[in-house]
């Protein structure tokens, strides 16, 4: 038998490589795969089949076997870029950047403008936060290959890490004018303009994302987010469940689904929702474990609470500080569970840190000025999504109408839109009302410099629909907050706090980083509240008519098992007694607490819950009580506030934060400074001798009543016009250019009239 023609035998191996790529192009990879075998048999060392077995290996899941055949192709041929930049892609694969990026430079040593390793090395210089180096790779990248969606929305993402959302912006939209149907290029828009709060844009986004690939688990899951938003909950539900039915190891997406079972009271799905994110995302760990733990306390699952509490404060401490950590905590859960001032602090500063970056690229082309033409009134701009049927909401609405309007105007800027009467007394006793619920808030601050508000106040802080972002852009010279947040904001933009000197004492002053202006008496009131006129009986409430009522009508989370051992240790001692709760919204909570009274050996049925109602019935309910028993960590807010309206006495054991002292405040502008205790013990003795002691019950109830024609708690007009002085305080050192400082407000009103307004 002759010898082949070693010619023809070239020409027919050269013939099955092409056969080979192109099967590779194709997505054959099999036919592919065998192909190149053969001819690797063939001529074992062939550089290009190396490269192309690689590069399939590397496509196939395969890194490891991936970087050896480059490896070796590469000892073969070391001339072609295209095999340094494959051994990067797969060396990146395998976890190990710092070869990637060598394997990259080295492609771009032999090709200077090769456009795919410019792409590939600016990819992972923005993974590994060098996002100026990997900028200028991207926009190198793009200047060859102007449709390079790839590099278009890399380059997207690095300018919205660095601030620049609306840059972000533009570069998905020229991602999209090369390619209009990218799944990525709508996905990546939708977050550039989520990130600017267009969350009717960014919703349409992310629903094309998903018509252009139904497989996108993250467009789901941002959709979801937005839709809870927008208040459409089982549509965001169904959006989360499609998000893990594509992708169950999403931590992401069993996050976001977590915290709307949250908001739905789904409690017991809530926490195992969160359990299975925190399973598959430990560096989401300390975000998890502050919405978790809110949960257990709504669930009353005290189950460990001093390890629970221990394990919680460890994780944010540790987020706190971790350089690389980007996502802010919830602040609100550290004042739940008694923080140390210093990690409530750091954590609220992290928050404030986060949001002035993500709106440094709007700061920069808003850039407001606040020369204003003299006036004769001052405007007072008040920020808040609860003017509604809310525990802010509830207090603030009688307020509005009483402020001095010859020397005031006032607007309120509405977050959410909710018509309810709360509302309606809100719009009837502005000067403007401004629906800003559908609004960005770049459009909100720019409306609110358009005003021309003199002293802006956020009435949310870091709380639930809140819109910090508005602030930190600085539409008015003013800024402070007041009533929603009791605590730190951690804020340069938000410089001054309303509070009052038993709320936060001079020891804690030092805690915070704004300038404190203690209002006289107290930082609240309670006036005007709508209560009914008909007291309901007992019976129809479900209490008997000859047992001594404690009463508690706090949610579920405020309690905790120091407060609830001490009232068990005020029944115990007090047998005519029982305690009144409100019932929430969870049954296992309820069965809990009862299972937590039978153990200490209460009889569980002295415990008597408490169905919501509407709230000048459930005010008026208050009256068929005999003492309202503050809880320890987190006081009763409004929650006291509407009971002392209504009459009855509140026992409180104030501690060191905002939230644990607001009691005490409560009290002493009630004229019931004796019902403020230095300790555990002295809190039990004295409910104990007055649950024992109805003359004594009866007596403080009396004095209540004659306070409230005259203490301080329920003098609406009085308590406005002591905002008005802070708020001309705080211009007035605006005026002489005072840098914002610790303000005393005057028991006496500063004058009224005309504020000279010189810029």
């Amino acid at each position: 038998m002759e010898p082949r023609d070693p010619r023809a035998q070239g020409a027919e191996l050269q013939q099955r490589y092409r056969t080979a790529v192109a099967h590779h192009k194709a997505g054959r990879l099999e036919q592919a795969h065998a192909l190149y075998d053969q001819v690797l048999r063939a001529v074992p060392d062939h550089p290009a089949v190396l490269h192309k077995l690689g590069v399939l290996a590397h496509e196939q899941g395969d890194p490891v076997h991936a970087v050896l055949l480059i490896e070796r192709a590469i000892e073969r041929r070391a001339d072609d870029p295209a095999y340094h930049n494959n051994l990067g892609n797969a060396l990146r694969a395998l976890g190990r950047p710092e070869h990637a990026e060598r394997a990259y430079r080295s492609a771009l040593s032999l090709r200077s403008d090769y456009a795919g390793a410019l792409y590939n090395l600016g990819a992972l210089l923005s993974d590994s936060g060098r996002l100026e180096e990997s900028e200028a790779l991207l926009r190198r990248c793009l200047a060859l290959s102007p449709r390079q969606v790839e590099a278009h929305l890399a380059l997207a993402g690095v300018r919205a890490r660095t601030g620049h959302l609306r840059e972000a912006e533009a570069c998905c939209r020229r991602a999209l004018i090369a390619d209009p149907r990218h799944a990525g290029a709508h996905f990546e828009l939708g977050n550039a303009l989520r990130g600017q709060g267009r969350m009717d844009e960014a919703i349409a986004s992310f629903q094309r994302a998903v018509r252009s690939n139904p497989k996108m688990a993250a467009a789901y899951t941002n959709l979801g987010a937005l839709l809870q938003l927008r208040g459409e909950l089982d549509a965001a539900r169904a959006s989360f469940r499609r998000a893990i039915e594509l992708d169950p190891r999403s931590a992401e997406a069993h996050f976001d689904l977590a915290r709307l079972l949250d908001e739905l009271e789904e409690l017991e799905a809530a926490c195992a929702a969160y359990e299975c994110a925190a399973a598959l995302a430990p560096a989401m760990v300390a975000e998890i474990l502050c919405h978790l733990a809110i949960v257990r306390r709504k669930l009353c699952d005290w189950h460990d609470a001093e390890e629970q509490r221990a394990a919680l404060l460890a994780a944010v401490r540790a987020h706190l500080d971790d350089p690389a950590a980007r996502r802010g905590l919830p602040p609100l859960t550290l004042n739940l569970f008694a923080a140390p001032a210093p990690l409530r602090r750091d954590a609220s500063a992290q928050q404030a840190r986060a949001i002035a970056q993500a709106c440094r690229e709007s700061r920069a082309h808003t850039a407001f000025a606040h020369a204003r033409p003299a006036r004769d009134r001052l405007r007072i701009g008040y920020v808040s999504p609860d003017f509604r049927q809310h525990a802010v909401g509830t207090l603030v609405a009688p307020l509005f109408e009483l402020h001095d309007r010859e020397a005031f105007e006032v607007y309120a800027y509405a977050l959410v839109q909710v018509d309810d009467a709360f509302n309606r007394r809100v719009r009837d006793g502005c000067d403007v009302y401004v629906d800003a619920s559908k609004q960005s808030p770049e459009e909100t601050a720019r409306r609110i410099h358009a005003d021309e508000i003199d002293v802006l106040i956020d009435l949310a802080g870091y709380t639930t629909y809140s819109r910090t972002a508005i602030f930190a852009l600085r539409p008015a010279p003013v800024q402070a907050h007041w009533l929603g947040y009791l605590d730190t904001l951690g804020a340069d933009f938000l410089p001054y706090v309303l509070a009052d000197s038993r709320a936060v004492p001079e020891g804690s002053a030092a805690h915070y980083s704004e300038a404190i202006v203690a209002l006289p008496d107290c930082f609240a009131v309670a006036a005007d509240l709508p209560i009914a006129a008909e007291t309901p009986t007992r019976e129809a409430s479900g209490l008997p008519e000859d047992r001594f009522v404690f009463c508690s009508m706090n949610g579920f989370q405020k309690l905790d098992p120091r407060t609830f051992a001490a009232w068990m240790r005020i029944l115990a001692r007090t047998p005519d007694s029982l305690l009144w709760l409100y019932e929430g919204t969870s049954s296992a909570g309820k069965e809990r607490l009862r299972r937590e009274a039978e153990r200490a050996g209460i009889d569980a049925a002295r415990m008597v819950f408490a169905p919501r109602g509407p709230v000048p019935e459930y005010l008026a309910r208050y009256r068929l009580a005999d003492l309202f028993l503050d809880s320890f960590d987190y006081n009763a807010g409004a929650t006291a506030l509407g009971a002392l309206f209504a009459g009855l006495p509140l026992l409180t054991l104030p501690g060191e934060s905002f939230v644990s002292r607001m009691g005490a405040s409560f009290c002493a502008a009630a004229a019931l400074p004796d019902l403020v205790c230095e300790s555990e013990a002295e809190y039990v003795e004295r409910a104990v001798a007055i649950g024992r002691d109805r003359l004594l019950a009866a007596s403080l109830k009396e004095r209540l009543a004659r306070a409230r024609a005259t203490a301080p708690l329920f003098d609406g007009p009085r308590f406005v016009r002591r905002l008005e002085s802070a708020y001309r305080l705080m211009w007035r050192d605006h005026l002489e250019g005072t840098r914002p400082r610790p303000i005393r407000v005057p028991a006496e009103d500063t004058g009224s009239g005309s504020i000279a307004q010189k810029v």
